[in-house]
């Protein structure tokens, strides 16, 4: 089970990584041995199928760490993940072989995983502004801190439909292995600020976000 990391942060909250090296039998197996009542959809990609294995079989290793009951993890009609009849807030990530879930019982939560890659960088202009893009200074990294820190504050806000340019911002840093920055959701009725916190590995940038539940 190559299971990265588990980082406790607080006696409410916990973070988790996964390297997905597993088949989807092995997958399977582990994760019916602790919630032998799951259903599994189907998906045609194999990649899809480890992908949704892994993330379940995290969220059920979290919650044990926690110390919470098994409960069902479902989707809202925004696509966000929660954990039916539990209040333990949710988030889930993935990309390419690897996978993050993050839980918390005091706070809201949003969490990403981005393997460094070239895709990023042809994008950029589509999801940073002016201001962010001189932040960079052609610095690859940080670039993907900005892009997987967009994709928490997303996350955590829950509502679909924001412009990642204009109303999803974020502060320059001086970068380090770990740390974190300022976060903005700009939308006409409210501004919102977070502290996103970020880790920087060889293989992928991970962000995350802990917010306030009456936010």
């Amino acid at each position: 089970m190559p299971l990265h990391h588990i980082h406790t942060i607080d006696e409410n909250t916990v973070l988790g990584i996964w390297q997905i090296q597993e088949d989807v039998e092995d997958l399977t197996f582990q994760l019916l041995s602790l919630r032998p009542a799951t259903e599994l959809p189907f998906f045609k990609a194999e990649a899809r199928r480890r992908e949704w294995l892994a993330s379940r079989l995290l969220v059920a290793l979290l919650l044990e760490k926690l110390g919470h009951p098994a409960v069902l993890l479902q989707k809202q009609e925004t696509g966000q993940p929660y954990l039916q009849g539990a209040d333990v807030q949710v988030s889930i990530t993935h990309s390419g072989s690897w996978a993050a879930v993050l839980l918390s019982a005091t706070h809201e939560v949003g969490i990403d995983i981005e393997i460094i890659g070239k895709k990023v960088q042809r994008a950029a202009h589509r999801f940073l502004n002016e201001q962010e893009l001189s932040f960079l200074q052609a610095d690859e990294e940080k670039m993907h801190v900005y892009w997987s820190a967009k994709e928490t504050l997303y996350k955590v806000y829950a509502r679909r439909q924001l412009d990642f340019r204009r109303q999803l911002l974020v502060e320059d840093f001086e970068k380090a292995p770990a740390g974190r920055f300022g976060g903005t959701v700009a939308v006409p009725e409210k501004t919102l600020t977070y502290t996103v916190h970020y880790q920087i590995s060889r293989e992928f940038v991970l962000t995350y976000v802990l917010a306030p539940l009456s936010q």
